[in-house]
């Protein structure tokens, strides 16, 4: 019996996982395509080929970014990991562990990839980049125009007893558990045994592509659209509710 993206059925035009015409270096043939780096007698599938990880991945990065917040009295250093810790996770995800474990050079590791899993790659790239580009300008534009040091939503947590001593309980490792999980969809596909992403006809993966497309335009179009507005309030309290950003906006 065969399954879509066996090696028994062709998936159309560049997308046979067995012979893909789109790997650009050559791999070695012990190297096969995904394998977990490690099996044993009680693993428990998804949680210790990823979940697992991830979370050893994102809590370090998360002690990291206390240590930095703690330092700078500035709780908006985790908003600066945010999209920094997903991007990271996925690159490593799909090249940097076979690089690391398996000896393969990066051309190697990155020949590997099918088509849809560079798409995802060069996906949560854009997404990540964005998003910290914003963060880290508007952080430094408040800093220049004397505004604070850090994002004025914490400034009222800050002066709670004991804030940071509990902070990395409460808030950053919290996070770093919560970005493991919704990176799942970019960690999954590249841990998982086999060509898990290219079984799909190319309709669909052009339909997702478009889908995200149209998602980080509305991203993109949103804080221009903030700015703008920001920019010409009189009333730094008004709150802006107006074009994209009133799809996109924060339920707060």
């Amino acid at each position: 019996m065969s399954y879509p993206g066996s090696p028994n059925q062709p998936l159309g035009r560049g997308y046979n996982a067995s012979t893909s015409p789109l790997q650009s270096s050559p791999v070695p043939s012990t190297v096969s395509y995904h394998v977990p780096l490690s099996r044993a007698l009680l693993d428990v599938g998804i949680f210790k080929d990823t979940i697992l990880p991830s979370l050893q991945l994102h809590a370090p990065l998360a002690v990291v970014a206390y240590g930095i917040g703690r330092a700078t009295n500035s709780v908006e250093a985790k908003d600066w990991l945010w999209p920094v810790a997903p991007m990271v996770n996925g690159w490593w995800s799909a090249i940097g562990r076979k690089v690391y474990v398996r000896g393969l050079t990066f051309g190697q590791a990155f020949g590997t990839l099918s088509r849809p899993e560079r798409l995802l790659l060069t996906g949560v790239t854009l997404w990540g980049g964005r998003l910290f580009y914003r963060i880290a300008s508007r952080s430094i534009k408040r800093r220049r125009q004397g505004k604070g040091d850090d994002d004025p939503r914490y400034e009222a947590e800050k002066l709670e007893e004991g804030f940071w001593n509990k902070a990395l309980f409460t808030l950053f490792l919290p996070e770093a558990l919560i970005q493991t999980i919704i990176s799942l969809p970019i960690t999954a596909p590249f841990h998982h045994q086999g060509a898990v992403l290219t079984g799909y006809h190319p309709v669909v993966q052009a339909l997702a592509v478009a889908l995200f497309s149209a998602g980080f335009a509305l991203e993109v179009l949103a804080d221009v659209q903030l700015e703008e507005f920001k920019d010409s309030a009189r009333d730094e309290t008004s709150v802006c509710r107006e074009g994209v950003w009133s799809l996109v906006r924060h339920p707060k």
